[in-house]
Formats: C-alpha cells, sequence, structure tokens
C-alpha cells in the first residue's frame, strides 16, 4: 500500500500549515497528490438572535470568512510551488466533519489537526468525527511540537481488535521506513502467548521488525496514561492505534481511551476505525 491519495484539512488556525507540509512530505516520499481541504462553515447564530443581527453585519461576517479562505489559498499555492508534488485546493462549504469525511472517502490517508484548546479557531471534535466517518486512515497531527512524518520510533497499541488490525495495516507504509516499532499491549496476560508475538511475526512477513511489549495496568490508572506515558518514555514519533466508537453517538460513546489519546497526545496519531 503507498498513500498516492493525501487529504488535508487546511484552515486558519496556527497548525495548518505544519498539517500540509507533513502532507507534502508524505506525497514526496510516495510519489502522491494533495488535496487540501478548507470549509467554509455558516455561523451558528441562533434563529431568534439572527433576526436581530442588522443584514450588513452579517454580510460583514460572510465576507471575513471568504477573505480568510482567499488568503489560506494564496499561502496554499505558495507552498505548492515549491515542490514537485501535484496539489489541489478543494473549497467547501458546510459543517467540516461530513465535509472533510466526504473528502477522505477518496482518499488512502487524511489528515487533520488535534483541538486546540487554546485557540478558537481549530475545529473542535473534527478528529474522531473523521477517523469515525472517513472510512480510511486519519493521521492526527497535534497543535503544539515539530514532527515529520517519517518517524524513527513508532508505538503501536495492539489489542488484537478489528480497529487495531486496520490501524497497523494503513500504518504499514510508515512502519516499514521507520527504525524501530514496539508492539504494545496492555492488560493481555491470558497465560497462553506472549502478548504482540504474533502480530509481530506477521510484521516481519512485511519487512517490519517489531518487539513486543506487554504491561497490565493497576486500579485507577487508565490505559490512555498508559500509552501515553509509553510514548513519553520511549521517545516515540508516531503512535498507531485503532479508533473505537460509533459515528451517530460519537459524543456518547466515542470516550475512553480514544477520546483520552485525542485530547491528550503529544505525537502524531495514526488512527483507524
Amino acid at each position: 500500500m503507498e498513500y498516492k491519495d493525501i487529504v488535508v484539512h487546511l484552515g486558519v488556525d496556527n497548525r495548518s500549515a505544519a498539517r500540509l507540509d507533513a502532507a507534502i512530505e508524505l506525497a514526496e516520499r510516495h510519489e502522491g497528490r494533495v488535496t487540501g481541504v478548507y470549509v467554509l462553515s455558516p455561523r451558528n447564530i441562533p434563529g431568534f438572535v439572527r433576526c436581530e443581527v442588522p443584514p450588513e453585519v452579517l454580510k460583514r461576517l460572510d465576507t471575513e470568512e471568504r477573505t480568510f479562505a482567499e488568503r489560506a489559498e494564496a499561502q496554499f499555492a505558495e507552498r505548492a510551488a515549491r515542490t514537485h508534488v501535484p496539489c489541489e485546493w478543494r473549497l467547501m462549504t458546510g459543517d467540516p466533519v461530513e465535509a472533510v469525511s466526504t473528502s477522505a472517502h477518496y482518499a488512502d490517508i487524511t489528515i487533520v489537526g488535534q483541538t486546540d484548546p487554546d485557540d478558537g479557531r481549530t475545529v473542535d471534535g473534527l478528529a474522531d468525527g473523521v477517523v469515525l466517518g472517513g472510512g480510511g486512515p486519519v493521521l492526527v497531527w497535534p497543535y503544539a511540537g515539530s514532527f515529520r512524518v517519517t518517524a524513527a520510533t513508532i508505538l503501536v497499541a495492539w489489542n488484537g481488535s478489528r480497529e487495531a488490525t486496520r490501524a497497523l495495516a494503513d500504518a504499514l507504509p510508515l512502519l516499514q521506513q521507520a527504525r524501530k516499532v514496539i508492539v504494545f499491549g496492555v492488560d493481555r496476560n491470558d497465560g497462553r502467548h506472549i502478548p504482540g508475538a504474533d502480530i509481530s511475526t506477521h510484521l516481519a512477513h512485511h519487512g517490519v521488525r517489531a518487539e513486543a511489549r506487554h504491561t497490565r495496568t493497576t486500579f485507577g490508572i487508565h490505559t490512555g496514561d498508559v500509552l501515553l506515558s509509553e510514548v513519553g518514555d520511549c521517545g516515540i514519533g508516531l503512535l498507531v492505534m485503532g479508533g473505537y466508537g460509533h459515528h451517530r453517538l460519537r459524543e456518547r460513546l466515542f470516550g475512553g481511551v480514544t477520546r483520552d489519546i485525542l485530547r491528550e497526545t503529544t505525537v502524531p496519531v495514526l488512527m483507524a476505525h
């Protein structure tokens, strides 16, 4: 598998340029193409408030939104001109989750940003929504820090589930380029086999030398905290894991480990549902 079609969500937030650079780096390594998706979202103004807002104010807000989009497009074109990678600008209107998820249906991988609690310009809930609705692998780019797509050390969170299996398969191009891969299992000690040993053997058949590790959590310590601790202790540059939840009820059911990682991660995360 190669990443030939790469979609990246762009916006006015501080990390938009970093996501674009990641997409271009990935495309350069796989001779792929980049589609930058910018979504114009109608302002969520309740009807009883909207009727009190003068039309000229609403028009000015719309003009500002389009000015931001034009500015982002100009920056996109400037960056695209400095690479041999084919790049396409796509301006969409509507709900960002639905728009980016739709574009993700026609991509090998989609890059979105982690929600920045200090930057109101990021789209809250975009990452988990696209993971559940995009139908393919999603690379979630942190709101802080400097990273390369081709991480030297990758941690695979492994529990034998369908989601974890999908994420691992989708991450193979990156795993094959890494210097070190750790398959990390939590609370999987059934006494019959070494957790992660079988999947490490499978990876070896694809040219990936992986080290299997396992730990058990104690009461009061969440799996997400264990994974994040391992990421910090081992100098991990990319975390690969399955995304769990149900699209229609993601606000209620997209929880646990997945939500913790999306909120707290300090490194890029490749997720698949």
